[in-house]
């Protein structure tokens, strides 16, 4: 047998991406979604996995395209999922398991963005794009740009094109479209007597001046659309109790202030009535938001006896599975410890299938119950790579601060450390501000960097979510102000062990932790090498070109016109004259969160005044492209980071094995 080994950058063609774990009504079988990198397109391929009690998993589809997001239909007859097999736009596709093959039981120029089964398994309701300039072959037609909100990072720019509700049968008869306008509607829920629809979508005058939405439903016969909330923020994954007369759903509770703001769990009565929050008392964030529009929101899930709710919580560093009483919103947590349970699908019976991570496991599926029954591993995608690795040892770390609080993290040690000898150590900022660094797999170039004998320090400054509101909103009108001092502060305690080499210091980060990165550039020549990932170095200038205005407007206290001074004062660019540290910076230009403008500025007037800088510009990618964007793009990015790293840090040349 092979000896183990650190992790590499190219191990990125081997890590599998393990998703949606969706449980049969019986809960004897779970279906979910195995994602793996296609060298040969430079792109993804997906499959549907089934691993029913007491078998081994087996794989249900091929075809080499992307099948994802199975559905069991209520009797158990039928899974439904996405499919891409015929080319273009992901359709409906439908697999009878009691043998037979798939068939598309939708074929819309547009696609399928979301569906759900009906309660009696004989239609499915689902959300596609309807109205809108479409471009033909040889022609894409002017933009024509009328409203405030106009584009979506990883979207692109709005084409005029809106979601709406529709209803097939089983035969592939033509879709009912059930509602319209101008406007979304998304995130679909039925009711357990099949005759009404609920709904998220944002209808109110000030729509696109604000992040409010409200829960609506309509008759599956069609016909007017009935409102049961008014305007209670960003809403996310509607359903409805067993008996009907209950809907739940996340919200964050304000209309216009949401940055940082916990998202909470919700009930009203189907009928109307005043909305009662179940989950404010806990103090942390209910996790139910799509990741993006169009996509399933994670869910919210009642339990057959319609007495609790199910949820994912974030919990500091971890995200954690609870139960909430529907009486009087008592939390109880089911599944916790220092990991993540990235989704999970309840059976009627109790039965639970969920999705699990930790620093040192990509997400697999797991089985459990509701009781807390042992939990019993179901996937086995990354086993084989993770036999041929060796981890280093992952140290927490929590900094006291002066004003009584403390911020917590962690340090990645430098894979087979000797006694006595001093490392580098690089600074890992997370992303926001309004995020936090989990205990989730660490590929990539943190172990990778670990690998080649550097330490990573990642921590949770003020402004991270998972520790309540206070917490993350303490950092509003005070960006780098604020949370710099506590990052230096981590690496001073770690620096104290003995092991760091104060002389050898690196600094990276993505998005807000690029904005921290030229924030640290420009306050600081402690560092010896930077590496900036699609940041932010000019706040004035964000605000005008980001598809997020409205959070930006609450993180930085008002608009810029009016905070002029402000603005220009948490701007790491009005600093750059002060920079001297070698700095990499890489960006997407097809990024429509922080534009490629902001790298742009920074690379120019960093080279203006003299100091080391290269630009890295990546056609095509989004704001996402480091966790969606084409593999080798992604593989060029950590390469090029560890490389800067390796050059200016000294790290080893040659990888541990």
């Amino acid at each position: 047998m092979a000896e183990r080994r650190g992790y590499q950058i190219e191990d990125l063609f081997r890590l599998k991406t393990v998703g949606d774990p969706q449980i049969s009504p019986d809960g004897k079988g779970i279906a979910y979604a195995v994602t793996e990198i296609d060298q040969k397109s430079d792109g993804y391929r997906s499959a549907i996995w089934l691993a029913e009690e007491g078998s081994q998993p087996r794989q249900l589809t091929f075809g080499g395209r992307s099948d994802s997001q199975p559905r069991w239909s209520s009797d158990g007859r039928y899974l439904a999922f996405f499919s891409n097999r015929a080319g273009g736009a992901n359709q409906l596709h439908l697999l009878p398991l009691a043998g037979g093959e798939a068939y598309r039981l939708t074929d819309l120029p547009r696609g399928v963005f979301e569906f759900a089964w009906s309660p009696k398994s004989d239609a499915i309701a689902f959300t596609s794009r309807t109205g809108g300039a479409q471009a033909s072959n040889d022609r894409t037609p002017p933009r024509v740009i009328t409203t405030f909100r106009h584009k979506q990072n990883g979207q692109g720019f709005f084409d005029g094109s809106r979601l709406h509700l529709f209803v097939v049968g089983l035969e592939g008869d033509q879709p009912k479209q059930l509602t319209d306008g101008d406007w979304d509607d998304a995130q679909i829920a039925w009711s357990p007597d099949g005759g009404a629809i609920a709904f998220i979508s944002a209808r109110h005058e000030r729509r696109d001046w604000d992040s409010a939405e409200d829960l609506w439903t309509v008759s599956v016969k069609g016909g007017e659309v009935r409102q049961l909330t008014n305007r209670l923020g960003a809403l996310a994954a509607p359903a409805f109790s067993p008996d009907g007369k209950t809907i739940a759903f996340a919200g964050v509770g304000d209309p216009e202030d949401t940055a940082g703001r916990n998202s909470r769990l919700w009930v009203i009565p189907f009928q109307g009535g005043q909305p009662r929050d179940l989950s404010g008392p806990l103090g942390r964030a209910i996790l139910a938001a799509p990741l993006s529009p169009g996509a399933p929101p994670s869910p919210v899930q009642w339990t057959s006896d319609g007495r609790s709710i199910l949820a994912r919580v974030h919990d500091g560093a971890d995200i954690h599975l609870y139960r909430f009483s529907v009486r009087d919103g008592a939390a109880t947590r089911i599944l916790g410890g220092q990991r993540c349970v990235m989704g999970f699908s309840a059976a009627p019976n109790g039965a639970l299938a969920c999705l699990i991570t930790d620093h040192t496991h990509p997400a697999e599926v797991y089985r459990t119950d509701l009781r807390g029954s042992e939990e019993v591993k179901v996937s086995s995608a990354n086993d084989e790579l993770l036999s041929d690795l060796r981890f280093p040892e992952i140290e927490a770390v929590r900094v006291p601060l002066p004003d009584g609080a403390a911020i917590e993290g962690w340090v990645i040690k430098p894979l087979d450390m000797e006694q006595g000898k001093k490392y580098p150590l690089a600074l890992d900022i997370h992303g926001g501000p309004h995020a936090a660094f989990q205990h989730q797999f660490q590929g990539a170039y943190p172990l990778a960097l670990s690998t080649r004998g550097c330490g990573v320090l990642q921590m949770n400054p003020r402004g991270s979510t998972g520790w309540g509101e206070e917490f993350a909103r303490s950092l509003h009108g005070g960006r780098g102000e604020r949370d710099f001092p506590e990052l230096m502060a981590s690496i001073d305690q770690v620096i104290r062990q003995g092991w760091v080499d104060p002389d050898r210091l690196g600094v990276t980060g993505y998005s807000y932790g690029g904005y921290m990165t030229g924030w640290a550039v420009t306050h600081t020549d402690r560092f010896n090498a930077a590496v900036w990932g699609a940041g932010v170095s000019n706040l004035y200038t964000m605000f005008m070109h980001t598809d997020s205005t409205i959070q930006r407007y609450a993180e930085n206290g008002g608009d810029p016109w009016k905070m002029r001074e402000q603005y220009l004062r948490l701007s790491p660019i009005s600093y750059v004259q002060n920079a001297r540290t070698p700095i990499l910076l890489m960006h997407g230009e097809a990024d429509l969160r922080c534009n490629t403008i902001q790298s742009d500025e920074f690379f120019t007037a960093l080279r203006y005044h003299g100091v080391e800088a290269v630009l890295v510009r990546y056609p095509g990618e989004h704001h996402g492209f480091r966790q969606q964007g084409k593999p080798t793009n992604r593989l060029d990015y950590d390469q090029r980071l560890v490389a800067w790293f390796a050059e200016r840090l000294g790290l080893k040349k040659t990888l541990a094995t």
